[in-house]
Order: structure tokens, then C-alpha cells, then sequence
């Protein structure tokens, strides 16, 4: 265990705050939602802007954390692993085995093969049939809620073209189509997002978003989806686009380190930002990203300014 995990802090109940309260969408009986982003999961690598030497204990304090909130089920949105690693696999599902609600969870990049790696990644149909109940894509319901779980880490010839490349294809838009056809309180989940935000001019968009984007938000649109979520951004935010919400949920690994906890209900939803990390350690991840990549150091940069501007959205006034 890390020095810094010692310390007595690592006891106390987590904080959390809203990130945002939105009118909808809205259920008669409240559900409650945890949603888990970006682990990265590292058993022996260290550093980097994701200080990757903190991982372990990231998501094991995450877990438990959810677990004493009693969620209806936690939406896992992919990079379980560092670079899918069959020893990362391996202590993620250990790990998540933990957790007392039912799992959603998808891909990330960095849990599928990429050309550049030197070790053999488990192929997209294997990480379905080991984390993802119900296969991929799937529709799940948790209470009045409908989870519609998107693979968007692998392209339809079954490699990424980048690292960081992500696309939904159009055979899994069809079936997005057909799923959201009765779905009457649907939220999608994918890895990389859909709608791109202001800081984007300075990356390439295609570093962030989805490749096929526009046609996505058509189905998504056409279907008056309220919300979806997302992660692969490391980067607490929110977006609008033709009524259709995005929330971008932080990373488990690297700075602000935390999760979102969702409640459902009949007023709307509010969307709780719970970090995972004691004051003390969060100093030795925030130092990780400042000095880290220019990725690394951006991402640091926005998530403080996002959270200094907390609560981003509130369609309700506080109430």
C-alpha cells in the first residue's frame, strides 16, 4: 500500500457535491446510480499523469464507497485496465467482485488490442462474456430506468486506428435504433463521448469524441434520449445538443480521482460528484497530472476549473 493510504483520512466517509441537477430525466420510484470511469488499473506499473501507482487503491475505495450508498447498480464506462493486461484483468475483476450491486459495464480503449502493444490483449467478444452480463451492446433495467450499454472502443474490421480512436459503426447504430424503439427512461452508456467540448480546439476532436459522432446524435436525438454518459476524457463536464444530454464522468486514476453518484426521481435527476481519494493524496495525484503530459496537464487544468464552477448545470434551481 502506498505511504500516503496509511494515513488516518482513508477512513473517513468520502464527500461528495453536484455536478448538476437536470429535469430530466424523471422515474415515479427513485433510483440511484453509480457511474465508474477510466480506472486504468495498474498492479505494477508507476507514475505517468494517471499516477497509475494509486489505481488499486482508487478503485478498491471506490467500491466500497458505492457499496455503502446501497445503488440499484454501477455503470462501469471501460479503461478497467491500463492497457489490458491479463495480470490488471485478472485484479480488476477481483476487485469488482466486491461490489453488492449489479454491473453495467463496456470497453475502453485501452481494454481491447491495439497494434502497438507487445502483449496479447483479449479480443472484444472475450471482455463481453467475461464483464458485460447481458453481452454487447445490451439493454438493461434498473428499476424505471433503461441502460443501454454501447461498445464504441472497437471499430467494425476490429482494431482502433489511434490509441485513442473510438466509433459506434453503423450495425451497432441500427441496433441502438431498434433498442431505444420502447425504451421509455432510456440512458446510454459509452466510452468515448459524443458531443465535443469547448477545449477540444486545442486536440484533435477525433482524440475525444467519437469518430461517427454526428450520426450517433441523429439516433440518439431522433429518439429523444435524455441523457447519456460517458468517460475517456478524464474530465468532469457536461453537454447539451439537440436536447440531448451528455455528462462526461471523471477517472478513477488520475485528477480530480472520483465517481458519480446519480439519483433518479420524480423531480429529475442530480448528479453527485464523489471523490475517491483523502485530501493527502489527492495532493500526490494532482502533482502526478500538473506535471505530467500536455494531455496530462490540461486535463488537470479544466477538471479544477469544472469543479470550481460546480454545480455546472442546475435545470432546478437547487430545489
Amino acid at each position: 500500500m502506498n505511504e500516503l493510504d496509511r494515513s488516518p483520512e482513508t477512513i473517513a466517509p468520502l464527500d461528495q457535491s453536484v455536478l448538476a441537477r437536470f429535469e430530466r430525466p424523471h422515474v415515479d420510484e427513485p433510483v440511484r446510480l453509480a457511474v465508474l470511469a477510466d480506472a486504468h488499473l495498474a498492479t505494477r506499473a508507476e507514475g505517468s499523469w494517471k499516477a497509475l501507482h494509486r489505481t488499486e487503491t482508487a478503485l478498491e475505495r471506490a467500491i466500497a464507497d458505492v457499496n455503502d450508498r446501497g445503488v440499484d447498480a454501477a455503470l462501469v464506462a471501460g479503461d478497467l485496465t491500463k492497457d489490458g493486461e491479463g495480470r490488471n484483468f485478472d485484479r480488476y475483476e477481483q476487485l469488482i467482485e466486491r461490489l453488492n450491486a449489479p454491473t453495467a459495464t463496456i470497453p475502453g480503449n485501452h481494454d481491447v488490442p491495439k497494434a502497438e502493444l507487445d502483449h496479447r490483449v483479449i479480443p472484444v467478444e472475450a471482455f463481453a462474456e467475461r464483464f458485460c452480463e447481458d453481452g454487447l451492446p445490451a439493454r438493461r433495467s434498473f428499476g424505471g430506468v433503461d441502460v443501454v450499454t454501447l461498445n464504441t472502443a472497437t471499430h467494425p474490421h476490429g482494431r482502433l486506428r489511434t490509441s485513442h480512436d473510438g466509433a459506434v459503426g453503423a450495425r451497432q447504430r441500427r441496433w441502438l435504433d431498434d433498442a431505444l424503439d420502447d425504451a421509455e427512461t432510456p440512458i446510454v452508456l459509452g466510452h468515448h463521448p459524443v458531443m465535443a467540448l469547448p477545449e477540444h480546439e486545442q486536440f484533435s476532436r477525433s482524440h475525444f469524441t467519437l469518430r461517427d459522432a454526428d450520426a450517433t446524435l441523429d439516433v440518439l436525438a431522433g429518439h429523444d434520449v435524455p441523457l447519456v454518459f460517458s468517460g475517456h476524457h478524464h474530465l468532469p463536464a457536461t453537454s447539451r445538443e439537440r436536447g440531448v444530454r451528455e455528462v462526461i464522468a471523471p477517472a478513477l486514476c488520475s485528477y480530480p480521482r472520483a465517481y458519480l453518484l446519480v439519483e433518479v426521481g420524480p423531480e429529475g435527476t442530480t448528479i453527485h460528484f464523489v471523490p475517491v481519494e483523502t485530501p493527502t493524496a489527492a495532493v500526490d495525484v494532482r502533482l502526478h497530472g500538473a506535471g505530467g503530459n500536455q494531455v496530462g496537464r490540461k486535463v488537470t487544468e479544466w477538471a479544477e476549473r469544472r469543479l470550481a464552477a460546480a454545480p455546472l448545470v442546475d435545470e432546478r434551481g437547487g430545489e
